[in-house]
């Protein structure tokens, strides 16, 4: 029951991130998705997949992106960080919430049509601390169907960030 009260903790700190505005940071937007990508590569170079499921699986995870950049808010706030990027504040708002629902119920389904034992809360929480601590990517393994998935949904939401505002280009980049 304990696990319980958590999860839906948690599950209230990640929805309430979803609609506040929140600094672009480089780790989320470029280190874990490049982390994503790679590790999903190895994992399919290791164990090949059918044609069918990775190119569906790739094909979901740019939909999702792109739907989920449809909801997003930016503001410039005008400051330098302390390698002096521009601080830029975005706010996913619903669809990003939809978009993440949808990779996981993707990956879930996916695991459950491949023969796996699936633990749906348990998995759900996992997901959660993921985005909540973000440290926990590394740590943790993930099918090549959430690698792949995350990754293109990724790559694709952050190019469209920039695409709608350059300067989030600025503010990911190296430091100057």
């Amino acid at each position: 029951m304990f696990q319980i009260w958590l999860l839906v903790l948690a599950l209230i700190l990640f929805t309430r991130n979803v609609v506040h505005f929140k600094k672009i940071s480089r780790l989320e937007t470029v280190i874990i998705p490049v982390y994503s990508l790679v590790a999903g590569i190895m994992t399919i170079q290791n164990d090949p997949p059918a044609l069918v499921p990775l190119v569906v699986t790739i094909l979901v995870g740019i939909i999702v992106g792109w739907f989920q950049t449809t909801g997003l808010a930016v503001r410039i706030t005008g400051q330098k960080d302390n390698n002096s990027r521009p601080v830029i504040e975005i706010r996913r708002n619903w669809q990003y919430l939809l978009g993440w629902f949808v990779i996981f119920a993707y990956g879930m389904g996916f695991a459950v049509q491949s023969g796996e034992n699936v633990n749906v809360l348990s998995e759900l929480g996992s997901e959660v601390l993921k985005d909540l601590f973000l440290w926990t990517n590394f740590s943790q393994t993930a099918s090549w169907c959430i690698l792949i998935q995350s990754a293109s949904a990724s790559i694709i939401y952050i190019l469209l960030v920039i695409h709608k505002e350059p300067l989030a280009k600025a503010a990911i980049s190296r430091k100057k």
